[in-house]
């Protein structure tokens, strides 16, 4: 198996969830501090790693570790609400159970806009709804925002 990060900036991952570790990492700036334990094929190894790294705060200066990891871009992506809806569901929040996270792309459902359009993923952090910014919002305030929007959508999303 391959390495496992312990910790990111002296915060322990065990029990993280990958979009919480995902998160942490990506917005992460400066000097980023990881604890590695090595991994091989079955056997459990406790050999452990201090590695550290500095990002310039810019998305694409992460290096790819994992596809969610990849360089990331922003997109504006506008959707037609129709009687399916936009399509897709959220995660995260403000306040959310593990911790104030940014509002994420849970789920692209089969019907609705968002799988018409083909540009949404799982995994892209919603940035504004119709240049209303989501940081600091709770999960249901994120909601309510999406479901009050009729008609066109703009979405900027972090890709």
């Amino acid at each position: 198996t391959g390495d496992k990060i312990l910790s990111i900036n002296n915060v322990s991952t065990e029990g993280m969830t990958h979009i919480h570790a995902g998160a942490l990492l990506k917005n992460t700036t400066g000097a980023v501090s990881l604890q590695v334990a090595g991994g091989s094929g079955g056997c459990s190894t406790k050999d452990q790693s201090d590695v550290h790294a500095r990002s310039s705060g810019q998305p694409s200066s992460l290096p790819c570790f994992h596809n969610n990891l990849c360089t990331r871009m922003y997109k504006t992506i506008t959707l037609e609400r129709g009687s399916s809806g936009l399509g897709f569901s959220i995660v995260g929040g403000f306040g959310s159970p593990h911790g104030d996270l940014p509002i994420y792309i849970k789920t692209v459902f089969n019907k609705g806009a968002a799988i018409e359009d083909g540009r949404l993923k799982r995994g892209d952090q919603i940035i504004a709804v119709n240049g209303h910014c989501l940081e600091g919002v709770t999960h249901a305030e994120a909601v309510d925002i999406l479901k009050k929007t009729k008609g066109s959508v703009v979405l900027t999303v972090l890709s």
